[in-house]
């Protein structure tokens, strides 16, 4: 190290020891005061690159810096803060500023690894705190029980001293176990508090008496799964509802064909011609946990077969991975999708959609403004769009999306150019082969001939869920129905595919939607026992299943109403 010549003048106790050329003459030291996340002296950002203040054994500093600062007001304030934290003044170097540069690295890489022990060290103590908790251990079985029946969400009903464990399972409340209140309250405690994603929580910490969501992740026999949290108080104690999403990013996961969900092979057809179009939106409505996400996904798979397409999907989170298909899973905020982008990540995917040259778009979910006026930019500008929306019927998609949640114009959404397909899809489900029963030795004669009359069904090849069901469709586990109907296994779609013609179109842009329905209707030309759904709602889908002994008309009469009511219509 040689002197420099100084540029200004320093106090004769700060004279300069000597000059740093190379970063191998460092003086040695033990830490930074001037520098890292949280530094001991304070100093303008502008100067980090120009000086640092590093120290020794005994409490001493060393001043490093390029010669111009030296004896500048920085310069001196710095050695003036070190010394009123106690440390001694041991001397000061000047330096080439890469040697600047390589110590402000060398501390950086030495305060990540630091970072990167602590986080190490919280991790194992965290492991070590859930593995030894029973009760996330007791409520993990509980939860590795209900994905085995089969559960798409679980139910616990907590009232006074009692907490009932209920899943839906094939579309239907099935109660499984009950179990000491405290015991469910501690767990679901411990799951909310210690087990959910920060930025999800509504809340910090688990409270009985707030409305609380999250989402918490979890491995269960080593599959990847996201637990939806919901909760509420109710009268004499509370709810929470949890819904199973499957979250194996690295999986491929098939859905099923459109067939095999239970669309007629003309609705396919409908389809398939309105996914092979080269712009518009393909538009599902349905109650939630209708199976619209899996109806998505198996459009997804049959775009993403064709391999000369860019498709990107959004959701929150994604549930099937699809070959051909690029997947971003984002995740709402806990306040839910309003805000801007820079509020919620999903607004901001939606907003980055455009610029990354797709073809082919899915958005989970409209259901704002902000994903309303995505969605309509996305397909105005010649993208494809496939995506689900909360709607009564396939027709109730315009007046959702044209109403002032969404506030779409109809004047500029009622054209077959911004739709492909308008589709309505509910999930009914499905007798057991091995156990159902005719109609005629369980029905009333009365009821059972309001489907002859009013629909013109067979009742000879009509059939009933048995009444306590068998071990193919009822488990051990779980508590049977006390009002029967217990002999079900499995779910399908019912469904009503709509491609309006322009005089659909004209009705709907003067929003004259009952008459629109009317001339929708008007097209029906096939009995009901017959697979052809032109001009059919939902419901006759369902009565077509019920005609090929799919599905027992007291699950039709549940989810659709009594066979005179929908005569009347």
């Amino acid at each position: 190290m040689s002197a420099l010549p100084q540029t200004r003048p320093i106090p004769g106790n700060l004279q300069t020891i000597g000059h740093i050329r190379e970063f191998a003459d460092v003086p040695e030291f033990s830490g930074v005061l001037s520098h890292g996340k949280k530094p001991i002296l304070q100093m303008r950002p502008d100067k980090q690159k120009s000086l640092m203040v590093v120290t020794a054994e005994g409490k001493r500093f060393f001043m490093i810096s390029l010669a111009r600062e030296q004896g500048s007001p920085v310069w001196l304030h710095l050695i003036e803060q070190a010394k009123r934290q106690g440390y001694r003044f041991a001397g000061a170097y000047s330096c080439e500023s890469d040697v600047l540069e390589m110590l402000a690295r060398e501390h950086a890489d030495s305060d990540a690894s630091l970072d990167r022990l602590q986080k190490q060290q919280d991790k194992e103590v965290f492991e070590s705190l859930i593995a030894g908790s029973e009760q996330i251990e007791w409520f993990r079985q509980q939860i590795k029980l209900c994905m085995s029946l089969g559960a798409s969400d679980i139910h616990v009903e907590v009232r006074g001293e009692v907490a009932s464990l209920r899943i839906r399972r094939d579309g239907i409340m099935r109660l499984l176990r009950q179990y000491p209140a405290a015991l469910c309250t501690n767990a679901l405690a411990s799951y909310y508090t210690l087990l959910a994603e920060e930025r999800s929580r509504s809340e910090v910490a688990f409270n009985v008496h707030s409305v609380q969501s999250a989402m918490i992740p979890l491995t269960i026999d080593g599959r990847n799964i996201a637990l939806r949290y919901q909760s509420h108080p109710s009268v004499g104690g509370y709810e929470v509802v949890i819904r199973i999403l499957k979250t194996d990013q690295n999986t491929q996961t098939k859905p099923p064909e459109l067939e095999k969900l239970g669309y007629t092979p003309d609705q396919v057809e409908t389809l398939t011609e309105a996914l092979g179009s080269s712009a518009g939106g393909v538009f599902i409505a349905g109650i939630t946990g209708s199976g619209k996400t899996t109806t998505l996904s198996a459009m997804l798979a049959r775009l993403g077969r064709e391999g000369n397409r860019k498709i990107i999907a959004i959701e929150d989170p994604v549930e099937y991975i699809v070959p051909g298909v690029s997947h971003l899973s984002i995740q709402r905020s806990a306040q839910g999708s309003q805000g801007s982008a820079t509020e919620n990540p999903f607004s901001a995917s939606m907003m980055a959609f455009l610029r990354m040259d797709p073809d082919i778009g899915m958005f989970g979910e409209i259901r704002d403004a902000v994903s309303g006026g995505m969605a309509y930019t996305a397909i105005q500008t010649g993208h494809k769009l496939l995506t689900t929306v909360h709607a009564p019927s396939a027709m109730g998609i315009v007046s959702r999306l044209s109403s002032p949640q969404i506030a779409l114009q109809r004047c500029d959404i009622c054209t077959p150019e911004f739709f492909s397909a308008l589709v309505y899809q509910a999930l009914v489900p499905l007798n057991c082969p091995h156990c159902k029963v005719p109609a005629k030795q369980v029905l009333p004669a009365a009821q059972l001939a309001a489907y002859e009359q009013y629909f013109g069904l067979n009742p000879e090849t009509i059939f009933c869920a048995s009444e306590q069901g068998c071990p193919h469709c009822c488990p051990a586990d779980m508590v049977r129905s006390k009002g029967g109907h217990n002999g079900i296994k499995g779910m399908k779609v019912s469904a009503e595919v709509l491609v309006p013609d322009d005089d659909m179109w004209e009705l709907m842009r003067r929003n004259e939607d009952l008459k629109a329905r009317e001339h929708w209707r008007r097209q029906q030309s096939h009995r009901y026992d017959e697979s052809q759904m032109t001009g059919k709602p939902s419901w006759a889908h369902t009565l077509y299943d019920i005609s090929c002994g799919l599905v027992d008309p007291y699950y039709f009469e549940h989810i659709y109403g009594l066979p005179s009511q929908l005569a009347k219509r």
